[in-house]
């Protein structure tokens, strides 16, 4: 009999690995010799990898069905408020910890080879250690409040390494607008919490006695239960679209490809990202209660797949084309969740989560063999230059588009053929989500067109010094593309892969049409490069369209209501000034009045005794 693997091990290990490279990069803030990398290197990440083979052990063990609890003790224990420190391994957990832990460790493996020499070496690799540490308590965390905890945890390093190269304002700028809209969707979880507590008290807070409270309707003597649960589950789904850039809290993701394209690939790929779908899903009992919230969500996914579909088809930055496709694919998980099929929302996370981080790991091997480049306008033909990242990002990018046989084909026609039944018999809600993998299949190709094909469009000096990724950022990139191969071949949490040909024809279709439009299209038709990279005309109105929404909508009224309440602190604070100045000044009167002078107190009293004897002369009349 093999003995459990305890899970605090998991999240422990990540600990422990960004404590001690955290205290070497203090302790090497004064030094002038040169940092060993290779050493840094090997540290950075060992726990990673220690992690990951912990959670490969426990996921062979865990038996079907099965589910490892573990509480390590009381946490918060004020009155009748009890949560208790406690983890969850079961099969939701399992496959999100082994694809978090697997990639995070081979972005960790590339981010060697790609931040060498980097001054913030060792800082930056300590940043995506806690970065781990974190993501891993809020997938194991038992309870809502320990998930907050590593919700916030993901925050707050997203916003360190987003802004790591922080002597540039606009990354300071980027790391500050992740910051401030994910804690505004952060106020959503709060709320959510409260509003279980109202209902239920402690107990609602523990995912197991919150999914059989759901289950057995024990809350249906309570008189305000639907419309608790309704507004709760609001409230949840609001900090889900901070997370997971949802609207209307979707601005965020693309700024923040100002930090290194490790983090792009970290942060859009398999960890932060998905934490709210991976919230969706494990709080499906609470999601699925209502029909019309479930409308709500799809609807809302819809709208986001796309906008940001047609956003990604207008960019010129390679990186924000990726951005905009991670909004678009997240928008394909929530079609899935308002549709009632979790599982299949989850088996698209697993496969994106190699697809997206092998393009973005490709797309910073293009960056790095161009000297920092990244306007696709001023790439082409580099396919013969750099045939190992080509290769690579084909492989990813025919994933990515869903054709047949690929890790992201079996899971996106699963989204497709759960959303079919939705607004029957019109299916408006299937033909929106099919023209947008349509869609998918036009920008992607586009950027493999304009990056890969025909002459190269940059200057002859930056052609000269092309050159492939060294091999520790390649390893780690084919793995991941192997992925794209493999991974839809996995076991997905329902076990099972469609077999409708109508699903399996409809979208390959989409994909090819996307395919032979793009190719036709953009091989004729080269972007001007104007000599600047910002976008213009419809480009930019609609790129920047929730910019502007938010502006009007949120920032706007913010500050109007700011300057009048202002205002009328300042009027406050001088009607205080002068009601206070009054019994001053008076009282300065009546003490000269009292001072200790004989000449004035007698000529006031000669004065007063005649007002008196005046005053009573007068009424005596």
């Amino acid at each position: 009999m093999t003995t459990q693997i305890p899970l605090w091990v998991i999240p422990f290990f990540p600990l422990l690995g960004a404590l001690t490279l955290g205290a070497i990069a203090l302790a090497r803030t004064k030094s002038e010799q040169p940092v060993p990398e290779g050493y840094i290197g090997a540290l950075a990440v060992f726990f990673p990898l220690l992690s990951f083979f912990a959670t490969v052990m426990l996921a062979i063990g865990l038996p079907h069905g099965g589910v490892y609890a573990e509480t390590l003790g009381s946490w918060i224990s004020v009155g009748d408020f009890q949560v208790s420190f406690g983890f969850l391994f079961d099969s939701l957990t399992r496959i999100m910890l082994l694809f978090v832990t697997g990639i995070t460790s081979l972005i960790i493996l590339y981010s060697i080879g790609y931040m060498k020499g980097d001054s913030g070496y060792v800082r930056f690799l300590s940043y995506l250690n806690l970065f781990l540490f974190s993501m891993l308590i809020l997938v194991l965390s038992d309870s809502l409040p320990l998930t907050f905890l590593g919700w916030e945890g993901v925050g707050l390093c997203s916003y360190l390494l987003i802004g790591f190269w922080n002597k540039d304002l606009l990354n300071c700028k980027a790391a500050n607008k992740a910051f401030l809209i994910n804690r505004i969707g952060d106020v959503g979880f709060l709320l959510g919490m409260f509003t279980l507590l109202a209902l239920g008290g402690t107990s609602l807070l523990n995912y197991a006695n919150l999914n059989e409270t759901m289950f057995n309707g024990s809350l249906a003597s309570h008189p305000f239960a639907s419309e608790l649960i309704l507004i709760a589950a609001f409230f949840l789904f609001f900090a889900c679209t901070g997370k997971s850039a949802q609207i209307p809290l979707l601005t965020w993701l693309p700024d923040a490809m100002a930090g290194p394209t490790p983090v792009s690939a970290l942060i859009h790929a398999a960890t932060m990202v998905t934490a709210g779908v991976y919230l969706m899903a494990r709080l499906s009992a609470l999601f699925a209660f209502d029909l019309f919230f479930s409308a709500i969500v799809l609807l809302i996914a819809v709208a986001t797949a796309f906008w940001a579909a047609i956003a990604g088809l207008v960019q010129h930055d390679i990186k924000k084309v990726l951005a905009y496709s991670t909004i678009s694919q997240l928008g394909f998980m929530f079609m899935a969740a308002g549709a009632g099929a979790y599982d299949v929302a989850i088996f698209h996370v697993f496969t994106h989560a190699f697809t997206k981080a092998a393009l973005f790991l490709g797309a910073g091997s293009v960056i790095h063999a161009l000297g920092g480049e990244q306007d696709i306008r001023k790439m082409g033909g580099l396919a013969f230059k750099l045939p190992s990242t080509f290769l690579i990002m084909l492989l990813a990018w025919a994933s990515l588009i869903g054709l047949p046989g690929l890790a992201c084909f079996w899971s996106k026609d699963l989204i497709l053929e759960s959303v079919y039944p939705i607004l029957y018999p019109t299916h408006l809600v299937y033909y929106a989500a099919l023209f947008t993998a349509f869609l998918t299949a036009v920008y992607m190709t586009r950027l493999m067109v304009l990056v890969f094909l025909g002459k190269f469009r940059g200057s002859s000096n930056t052609a000269e010094h092309v050159h492939e990724s060294p091999i520790i950022m390649q390893i780690p990139m084919w793995i991941l593309a192997i992925g794209c191969i493999f991974a839809g071949y996995a076991p997905s949490t329902s076990d099972t892969h469609h077999t409708d040909i109508f699903f399996v024809t409809t979208g390959s279709l989409a994909a090819l049409a996307g395919l032979g439009v793009a190719v036709f299209y953009f091989r004729r038709k080269i972007p001007r490069y104007p000599g600047h990279g910002e976008l213009v005309g419809f480009a930019r109105i609609w790129t920047f369209s929730f910019d502007k929404l938010n502006f009007v909508l949120g920032i706007l009224p913010a500050r109007i209501a700011a300057f009048v309440l202002d205002l009328v602190n300042k009027f406050l604070r001088i009607t205080v000034i002068v009601v206070g100045m009054v019994p001053i000044i008076c009282s300065e009167g009546l003490r000269f009045m009292q001072a200790n002078r004989l000449r004035v107190q007698l000529t006031l009293s000669v004065l007063g005794s005649v007002i008196l004897v005046y005053c009573l002369v007068f009424f005596i009349r």
